[in-house]
């Protein structure tokens, strides 16, 4: 099966929610959405507020960390699966897609009987690797991870099946960027990997040549990390490779190596891309530039296994949909030509 979706809000859909958001995919025909945690604010709050109750059940935010003193004063994560305390810190997230972990719940139910495929895209903004601090010495790189977790919390609580994430920029070398980009997944895996409930760590090539995220980096890392997954995002890695995805080779070979690492589905986000060397510019809409799903899409039918294909360009689900229709043309002329050949013999 080919699911066809987007990442982000539908530009047809009047509402701006989650739930809104799954309303207008399955209106569309589509069967997939990437959601984007964009344009969050986390707070710290006391918890004498929220003393007695789960943070699940607050109604005015999403509350994605507690933080609980010991004798010493000193505060450390407990989850959100324990009732708050008076001396409690809790972490609350603000959203303007969902409100709580009820719209959430909603959401994810509603995908589920509308078989709208869930996924997450973390904040874009990503520094993992870095060692610098901020102006009011916050480590960039724990604000960063912290990102991810939250994420990942997000993800658990409307039902996705993968949360994508880039790592950020090289820091130093490329051979000890990499160790530590597998010590920092490593270290999310055990306390939020796959066999505690959360969804699978997607991370996504990247489009430029400073920021980490080479297919060989991604497959060292899924090799290393049970709950991480390579996610071919095709213009970042036709921009990055300097425009190599021209002929149906050049997608046969890239496709079988992420195929390799998928976690049931083959997860491929398409777009058409501007790039100057190994640079990406901008993503643009799939009509443009030299990376063509025309020629992708001819590989694609003799693929056996199930694809998620996410529209990123500006034009979200109308790209989506032109995909549809360009694969199911080229599909039906497939056919066409294996009934000419078996007449001819």
């Amino acid at each position: 099966m080919i699911r066809y979706g987007i990442a982000g809000i539908p530009l047809t859909s009047k509402g701006r929610t989650f739930v809104d958001s799954v309303e207008e995919i399955y209106k569309l025909g589509l069967k997939a959405l990437e959601v984007q945690l964009l344009r969050v604010n986390v707070q710290e709050n006391q918890g004498i507020e929220y003393a007695g109750m789960l943070p699940k059940d607050n109604e005015n935010s999403i509350i994605i960390d507690v933080l609980r003193p010991n004798e010493e004063g000193i505060y450390s994560s407990i989850g959100t699966d324990t009732v708050i305390q008076e001396d409690d810190i809790v972490e609350e997230l603000f959203w303007n897609m969902a409100k709580n972990y009820d719209e959430l719940k909603m959401g994810g139910d509603l995908a589920r009987e509308l078989d709208v495929l869930l996924s997450l895209h973390s904040p874009y903004y990503m520094d993992m690797l870095t060692t610098k601090t901020l102006s009011n010495d916050e480590d960039i790189s724990e604000r960063s991870i912290n990102h991810l977790k939250w994420s990942l919390i997000i993800g658990k609580a409307m039902g996705a099946k993968r949360v994508v994430t880039h790592t950020g920029f090289y820091n130093e070398t490329k051979k000890g960027s990499l160790k530590r980009a597998i010590e920092i997944y490593s270290s999310i895996d055990k306390e939020m990997g796959t066999d505690h409930g959360f969804p699978y760590i997607g991370v996504e090539t990247s489009g430029k040549p400073e920021i980490f995220g080479s297919a060989e980096e991604l497959f060292s890392i899924a090799k290393k990390v049970p709950s991480v997954e390579p996610i071919l995002n095709m213009p970042h890695y036709h921009a990055r490779t300097n425009g190599s995805l021209i002929q149906a080779k050049d997608f046969t070979e890239v496709i079988n190596k992420f195929k390799a690492h998928s976690k049931g589905d083959l997860y491929i986000e398409f777009a058409g891309v501007d790039y100057s060397g190994s640079t990406e510019t901008k993503l643009t809409a799939i009509k443009h530039g030299d990376l063509k799903f025309e020629t992708m899409s001819e590989v694609l039918m003799d693929y056996q296994d199930d694809l998620t294909l996410i529209s990123c360009s500006p034009l979200l689900e109308h790209d989506a949909q032109y995909m549809e229709v360009i694969y199911a043309r080229n599909f039906a002329r497939h056919l066409q030509r294996k009934k000419e050949r078996g007449k001819e013999k």
